[in-house]
């Protein structure tokens, strides 16, 4: 029923679209969705956007959920009654599930849900105490290293009742170190004009310059007051309460002793003869791969003074970058260009972890490395040199350029390692990616209190000794990797008996057997059949091969469910040293920290943990429920349901704990929250750390990081990459039972290998492979199918009705009639130059728009919103964006991961152009009264004209009955669009040069007499510039019969940009444009539409007519006045890109002015 709800409602909100299109304004403004002009819409328009947002609204609710249920009310009413005082929330009645429900399941855009999610965060920020109210002290025995002095700015976050503290204000004294004084000297922004992450994390505050800093002792959240008691044995607690076994065989819904708790809620899970059980909500391994990243970037706890935290409280990446100079400079390569060495990181405890999390690791130094490269190539500030400039730079300049580099490209991977965490790791932990939905906390926003105040941001955060004990997840181990552990443990201690492990030998044995080398670039770890990998003896790289191996492998392992009884024998000398540890930091008890937490404490060991055997256990153990420890509390404590809000399924009182945390994790760092601007980070940077919406992957980013840093071993559609930390068989399912189901559109299997690819750069090797159609394959032909949902297309129809047309030359002025009009109606008076000269964007308000009034008004019939025709459908701009994503996806997009972004988009523009083109060729084909009635209708109120009449008349004449004529036209012409744009654009920047003064010259003198001689002169000199700048720089082919590798199938990378400077066929200078002997190099243009040969002989000589025809045309002066261009390599060759006005990677130029005397 739902999923016929969604249909209508989609349906509805469609139609509501496209009359709200076509009541909006022109846009005067700018604006580019209607989102931007409510503000200024009336009367009709603003009636029709009200439906239009209603009928969204409407289909949103149906395809994610009711965000509220009738049986959600007992939860509130005990949080109003327990939230400030009272006995405490229960959290068994599930208040934060159902409030995280509700905020995820109102529509976008929703203001009260905007309201509640700052009230969210807001509460879980200020569940812990800011700054800290105490430290640990340092161990009596060892030199004191001291506690960090701050003062108390806020003396009621340490004394508010359960939320934050004990309202007596009684502490034990003998364990803690209260804090008093200020620091007065913030390091911010010293030596330097950019903010800059230190080496041991001081300065993350600017209130607090040493708060959270490294070697500083961990602070205390929860002052322990219960009076202290004998006791059990650790190694006791463990075999009784936590080590991995076999359940009794008992299936089903186990009792609850809490009356008030919803029923059905615990369940035993089911395990294997060792005692693992699978995750409930499907979580894998490389989940908790990465959770141990987030655990090594917050955690490191000095063995000789365990009240010592060796990183800082901080996400900054610590594994990899270190946590002192001393670390910095064994990663860093120090060359100018700010990259770290291949492959390598900083902590060496990563090398003991399973190998996924080292996997893991790699990847965030293969992004700093690509960030590192993008920020140089970019030069957004104009400061760096590269190549030889960079050789000859002297030494002090040459580190102050590495060092900025380093520093920013630092800040965006530390930005993409938070929106992880925000985008998958959390959104694993709140079950959003499994119930489809991309709605995510961020409690990195600004917001302000009900008082007006601005709410904190970037004051700084210490982890506490509660949240290492709470961190230590080992129950999730998965079976593969507790294999993998026991191996080690096996190798070091020389047993398999791992109860005879002692809590000293372990000690001694890591001292002695488990040093890294200090060259990190020797570093290496176990691959998927146990045997340590190998660098690449040149680069120092790990095969991508071998990463990916692994990280398919942990995507596929389930992990463990959260459980008593779930944590694997081998770790049992580890969980000792955790109890006893959290003993000499004196943590508070279980019910101590639920008090704190604001949390119902429990009045009984069933209340706990409602399986019988693990309560009576328990209680044994220790007596009364308020003398439960801790760390064996929270790690034995029942788990949560995979319920809607639930993902994570820890015990309770972790699952409320761990959402504080993460909010104090991310929001106390300034530089993922103040100092997170796009001058910090260059405004290229800042973009790169989001992820896309509508990408597949729910809110996820590491889907970027997978398809980056190992592109070739990640296929567009692999669940593998699109959910890494699900396992694919439980996501299939999961997808199964969305609305809509989703299913279809992803792949489950685990990736083959890719196909060698190879590289071609000589001319006459390429030509011949291009001209090759069955020999050599393009995908572009699978892409249209998948586009326009036929394989019926008839591409020639079309160009064949385009060719008549051209061969009666009614084209060219049509075309040079639209250019120059629009150079009219954009161009603006330079004042700064004399009241005679005009500036114009030539790119992005002439070139790029004339083709799509061509094709809107000639050939397509797409009624454009103007001011003359103001019920227009489209605004011009909005038609460019749409044909540039439909030509980038079939014709020259090779990213993975924008596959699928490409691949959405393009489908809802190819089914809005062609509904509109199949509305006209059925009135012209008279097929019905009321379809031919309703066409007419529409062309008269959007204003449309019908010289588009012409050509689909003609496309009918030729076509067979029951072909897909509309889709055929629509394959055939809109993907051809841009490009016809970026080929015009890439002629007239070549001669705008200042060094193509003279042959600037000479094509101004043949733009003034209209001739076939001169048409034929001007097009062959455009060729020549084509040559030497190539509209596309690259095509790739799959050889089918392996004519390159002996019979192997492969993909063949030919490199246009590299033909075309042969020097075989051009010369010796091939790289200077032959004005006096011009001739044609390979343009990778698809021979049809409006990139066929014969369009662009016919056109482009009218187009640069309209142009060149200016008088005294010339670049402007400055930046403006160039293509933001940007070139990168590719095997070794050049592939030209572009960046647009928000500095965001295009394969389309998007600006350039010109200025011209009228």
């Amino acid at each position: 029923m739902s999923s016929f709800i969604a249909a209508v409602a989609t349906r509805v909100a469609d139609s509501a679209d496209a009359i709200a299109r076509s009541l909006s304004p022109v846009d005067p403004n700018g604006a580019s969705s209607l989102s931007q002009l409510r503000a200024t819409s009336h009367g009709p328009a603003r009636v029709a956007e009200l439906l239009q947002k209603s009928a969204q609204d409407v289909s949103e609710i149906a395809v994610r959920g009711k965000p509220f249920h009738i049986s959600d009310i007992p939860a509130y009413v005990d949080a109003v009654k327990n939230f400030n005082g009272g006995a405490g929330i229960d959290d068994r009645k599930m208040l934060l599930e159902k409030l995280l429900v509700l905020m995820s399941r109102l529509p976008a855009d929703n203001q009260f849900e905007k309201t509640l999610q700052v009230f969210v965060i807001d509460t879980l920020y200020k569940d812990l105490p800011h700054p800290p109210a105490a430290y640990l002290p340092s161990n009596p025995y060892l030199p004191s290293t001291g506690a960090p002095s701050y003062p108390s700015t806020n003396p009621s976050n340490y004394a508010n009742g359960h939320a934050n503290g004990h309202a007596n204000g009684s502490a034990d004294q003998a364990s803690t170190v209260h804090v008093r004084h200020p620091y007065s000297h913030p390091t911010y922004g010293v030596h330097r004009p950019y903010a800059a992450r230190s080496a041991d994390g001081s300065g993350y505050s600017t209130v607090y310059p040493d708060m959270g800093a490294a070697g500083k002792p961990y602070a205390r959240t929860v002052p322990p007051t219960h009076p202290g008691i004998n006791w059990p044995d650790a190694g006791l607690v463990f075999d009784a309460l936590l080590k991995r076994r076999p359940s009794s065989g008992k299936r089903g819904i186990l009792p609850s002793s809490n009356p008030n708790a919803e029923p059905g809620h615990s369940t035993l899970p089911t395990t294997n003869p060792t005692g693992f059980a699978c995750h409930p909500g499907g979580l894998s391994s490389l989940f908790f791969a990465f959770a141990d990243l987030v655990i090594h970037s917050i955690f490191n706890t000095n063995h000789s003074d365990w009240s010592i935290n060796n990183v800082s409280s901080y996400l900054d990446l610590s594994p990899l970058y270190g946590s002192s100079e001393k670390d910095l400079k064994k990663v860093r390569r120090l060359d100018g260009t700010g990259r770290l060495y291949e492959d390598v990181f900083a902590d060496g405890r990563l090398l003991f972890m399973p190998p996924s999390v080292p996997a893991l690791l790699v990847l965030f130094c293969r992004n700093h490395n690509y960030i590192a490269s993008k920020l140089l190539t970019i030069n957004e500030y104009g400061t760096y040199v590269s190549g030889t400039a960079l050789e000859e730079l002297n030494e002090d300049d040459k580190k102050a350029q590495d060092d900025e580099i380093f520093s920013r490209a630092r800040l965006v991977n530390c930005g993409w390692f938070m929106q992880v965490i925000l985008g998958d790791y959390v959104g694993a932990i709140l079950g959003l990616v499994r119930d489809g939905c991309e709605w995510r906390l961020d409690p990195l926003a600004e917001s302000r209190e009900s008082d007006h105040s601005v709410s904190p941001r970037g004051q700084g955060n210490v982890v506490s000794l509660e949240f290492n004990l709470l961190y230590r997840w080992h129950a999730a181990l998965s079976e593969r990797d507790t294999a993998w552990t026991e191996l080690i443990f096996e190798r070091v201690f020389g047993t398999r008996d791992f109860s005879s492990i002692t809590v000293n030998q372990f000690q001694k044995t890591l001292a002695e057997k488990l040093r890294p080398d200090p060259d990190v670039r020797k570093w290496t770890f176990d691959g998927v059949d146990n045997a340590e990998l190998v660098r690449d003896s040149s680069t120092g790289a790990f095969k991508d091969s071998d990463l990916a191996a692994l990280l398919y492998a942990a995507t596929e392992a389930p992990a463990g469910a959260f459980k008593a009884r779930g944590i694997p024998e081998v770790l049992r000398v580890v969980e000792v040293m955790g109890i006893e540890q959290a003993r000499q930091w004196g943590a508070a008890t279980m019910n101590e920290f639920r008090k704190f937490m604001g949390l119902k404490p429990f009045s009984s060991f069933s209340e706990w943990n409602s399986d019988p055997d693990i309560s009576r256990t328990a209680e044994m153990l220790y007596g009364n429920i308020d003398d439960l420890e801790l760390y064996p509390g929270l790690m034995a404590e029942e788990a949560k349901p995979p319920i809607p809000g639930a993902g994570l399924c820890p015990g309770y009182t972790i699952s409320r704990a761990i959402l504080a945390d993460a909010v104090a994790l991310v929001r106390g760092d300034r530089f993922l929250t103040t100092d997170f601007t796009v001058y910090n980070l260059t405004s290229w940077g800042y973009l790169d750390c989001f992820s896309h919406k509508d990408d597949g992957a729910y809110g996820g980013i590491l889907t970027r990081l997978l398809y980056r840093t190992l592109p070739e071993y990640y296929p567009a559609r692999s669940s593998y990459a699109r959910f890494p930390f699900i396992v694919p068989s439980a996501m299939q399912g999961y997808l199964r039972k969305l609305v809509d189901s989703p299913v279809s559109k992803y792949e489950f299997k685990r990736p083959k290998a890719p196909v060698l690819e190879v590289c071609e750069t000589r001319y006459e090797t390429v030509k011949d492979i291009l001209a090759d159609h069955k020999g050599f394959r393009s995908d572009v032909d699978s892409k249209l199918d998948s586009l326009v949902g036929t394989a019926g297309l008839d591409i020639s129809l079309v160009n064949k009705a385009l060719d008549f047309f051209i061969q009666k030359r009614q084209y060219p002025a049509i075309l040079e009639h639209i250019t120059s009009k629009l150079i009219a109606e954009k161009s603006t008076p330079d004042f700064t130059s004399g009241n005679n000269v005009k500036f114009v964007d030539i790119v992005h308000d002439v070139i790029n728009l004339a083709p799509v009034y061509f094709v809107a008004t000639e050939l397509l019939g797409i009624p454009i919103k103007t001011e003359q025709t103001p019920h227009g459908l489209f605004r011009d701009v909005e038609c460019a964006s749409m044909f540039a994503d439909v030509c980038n996806y079939v014709l020259l997009n090779r990213d993975p991961y924008m596959d699928w972004i490409l691949r959405e988009r393009t489908t809802e523009v190819s089914f809005a152009i062609t509904d509109v083109i199949s509305g006209h060729l059925k009135r012209l084909a008279g097929q019905g009264i009321i379809g031919k009635v309703t066409d007419s209708l529409i062309q008269w109120y959007t204003g449309e004209d019908k010289f588009s009449d012409v050509f689909l008349s003609r496309v009918l004449e030729s076509a067979p009955r029951g072909k897909h004529v509309a889709e055929s036209i629509f394959a055939t012409i809109v993907p051809t669009i841009a490009l016809y744009s970026k080929s015009i654009v890439h002629i007239v920047d070549f001669f705008l040069k200042e060094e193509q003064t003279s042959a600037r010259e000479l094509l101004v003198q043949l733009t003034r007499d209209k001739s076939v001689e001169n048409d034929e002169k001007l097009y062959a000199l455009a060729c020549e510039a084509l040559r030497v700048n190539p509209p596309v720089s690259s095509v790739v082919r799959e050889d089918v019969h392996g004519e390159l590798s002996d019979g192997n199938p492969e993909q063949v990378y030919l490199s246009l940009a590299n033909a075309n400077l042969d020097r075989s066929v051009f010369g010796e200078n091939s790289i200077a444009a032959d004005l006096e002997h011009p001739r044609a190099g390979l343009t990778g243009l698809e021979d049809y539409g409006l990139t066929s040969t014969s369009f662009l002989k016919s056109t482009v000589p009218a187009a640069l007519r309209a142009i060149f025809k200016l008088k005294n045309l010339r670049s402007a002066t400055g930046p403006r006045g160039t293509l933001r261009r940007i070139v990168e390599t590719v095997h070794g060759c050049p592939e030209v890109e572009y960046l647009n006005e928000r500095s965001e990677i295009t394969p389309f130029p998007a600006s350039m002015f010109v200025q011209y005397e009228s």
